[in-house]
């Protein structure tokens, strides 16, 4: 199938063989190719099911970032603790049963204008449960729920790490069970 100009797609699209779509297209449904896709330019895609591996390629001769994966979430009304987007690594347990073994995900932490902060989650099942295990925000780095902290091997021993915060950044604290560093 040979897509080119713009294109607007209102239903969903399935495709045997494969696609080249070239210019600016808009799927408001889901897209769904057996065979090869080859999007080129501008496309904008409500869902896009991908079975093997995907490669994202750009020819930019600068030294702009590129190629850039944005995961948008366009919210009618954004609020702290929204979640953005999570990247989800999934497989199969030993019965075959599909698991999320590790996430990567992006919260609003404050969505007040000219306030804004996000939040970056690291999770990893844990004894059969997801866990979250480190929280980078704009504030401060923490391991949570036993996380431990390990340097050249050596496990750190969080009793001996202050448990209040000395407002310095750059210091190690304990709140709880969670280990904090401050960022000033």
């Amino acid at each position: 199938m040979e897509v080119s100009g713009i294109s607007t797609f209102a239903a969903g699209v399935r495709v045997t063989g494969g696609i080249n779509i070239t210019g600016v297209s808009t799927f408001a449904s889901s897209i769904d190719v057996n065979g090869s896709a080859n999007i080129v330019g501008g496309s904008t895609l409500d869902q896009l099911n991908v079975t093997g591996v995907s490669t994202f390629t750009s020819t930019d001769d600068t030294n702009n970032a590129a190629p850039i994966i944005n995961l948008y979430r366009n919210s009618a009304s954004p609020a702290d603790g929204d979640y953005l987007g999570q990247l989800k690594f999934q497989g199969e347990s030993d019965t075959g049963a599909t698991r999320n073994y590790a996430k990567i995900t992006a919260k609003i932490s404050d969505a007040s204008n000219s306030n804004e902060d996000g939040i970056l989650e690291f999770a990893f099942l844990k004894a059969g449960s997801q866990n979250i295990c480190a929280r980078f925000k704009s504030t401060e780095f923490m391991l949570m729920n036993g996380t431990n902290l390990s340097v050249d091997g050596n496990q750190i021993d969080f009793t001996n790490i202050p448990t209040s915060d000395p407002g310095v950044a750059g210091r190690l604290w304990r709140d709880g069970t969670d280990l904090k560093i401050s960022v000033g």
